[in-house]
């Protein structure tokens, strides 16, 4: 990236060999990547994934250590015998010369965020990286951070800044990571609850009931609660409010005027328990978000250098 802060864009298109559902059945999947900003220290990198529901992929190896920071959709990563779910809301840890696959459960693709580090970054924030993909639990405060990064990055704030509020990022997730509680449930009943994740996931509007939820892995309510409580530690409801906070944050983030609209598409209630969510996740309102993004608006504006007339 030029130091006068303008972006570096390299688009590409991939298309990859994924095994569907059927088993021996193949399907092309196109994903573009784009690089929002670089630096010696960092590389901040938007994925853009169009990818059809779909079984395992083909197995990829990390050449690098590098982040993940999923804004919308829902995949599954499998390594070392492990599927773990992936939204919106947590960070992903994947470190160098680690072998994995993917699964897309659900239609509609992803996109996502992805950090690289210099190597001596990545120690510094991560000195006990286990050689394992590593996701933090749930955490909108997380989301939001990244919300604001992305926003300086795509408007050409200052590369310091920018550095700054990517590192502030990883800090999250080295926090987020070193809290990672152990589960104490059985493997089978791990494997039961992401599939609730899962399906929370991927559709957080719906006005779910423990009922409907246990009905689809066959669990009592009861068993559901007390097991997703146990896993993940946080309710299913207090689960479920975070997953619209965090889609909410992606529609404030993208421009999105009407609050009302936003509430009623995500299973609010109504915009005021939207806001009121956001107040007690965040600490902020709607309002302030927006004053956020317009503040790192101004800022990349100021820092923009002055053009010159020709004669």
């Amino acid at each position: 990236m030029r130091a006068d802060g303008a972006l570096r864009i390299r688009a590409r298109e991939r298309r990859y060999s994924r095994s569907g559902s059927g088993g021996n059945s193949m399907s092309a999947v196109r994903q573009s990547s784009e690089i929002l900003f670089t630096s010696p220290s960092v590389t901040l990198m938007r994925i853009t994934c169009r990818t059809p529901r779909s079984g395992l992929t083909e197995t990829y190896e990390t050449q690098r250590a590098w982040i993940g920071l999923p804004l919308s959709g829902v995949f599954t990563v499998v390594s070392g015998g492990e599927e773990q779910p992936i939204h919106a809301a947590v960070g992903v840890v994947f470190p160098h010369a680690l072998e994995y696959r993917m699964r897309h459960p659900c239609e509609g693709g992803d996109l996502s965020a992805t950090l690289g580090l210099a190597p001596e970054v990545m120690q510094e924030a991560f000195p006990l990286l286990p050689e394992r993909v590593t996701v933090t639990p749930l955490d909108l405060r997380l989301r939001h951070r990244v919300g604001v990064m992305l926003a300086a990055a795509e408007r050409g704030q200052e590369p310091l800044a920018i550095e700054e509020r990517a590192l502030d990022v990883v800090r999250s997730i080295a926090r987020g990571i070193g809290c990672r509680r152990t589960s104490g449930v059985s493997a089978s009943t791990s494997r039961t609850v992401d599939r609730v994740r899962t399906l929370l996931a991927e559709a957080p509007e719906i006005r779910w009931t423990l009922e409907s939820l246990g009905r689809f892995v066959g669990y009592s309510p009861f068993y559901l609660a007390r097991q997703f409580r146990a896993h993940t530690g946080m309710s299913v409801h207090r689960y479920l409010a975070d997953l619209r906070a965090a889609a909410a944050l992606r529609r404030i983030e993208a421009g999105d005027a009407s609050l009302a609209a936003i509430a009623a598409d995500l299973g609010f209630s109504h915009h005021s328990h939207l806001t009121a969510t956001l107040r007690r996740r965040l600490e902020v309102t709607p309002s302030m978000i927006r004053e956020q993004l317009r503040a790192t608006r101004r800022t990349a504006r100021a820092h923009q250098p002055a053009r010159t007339a020709r004669s």
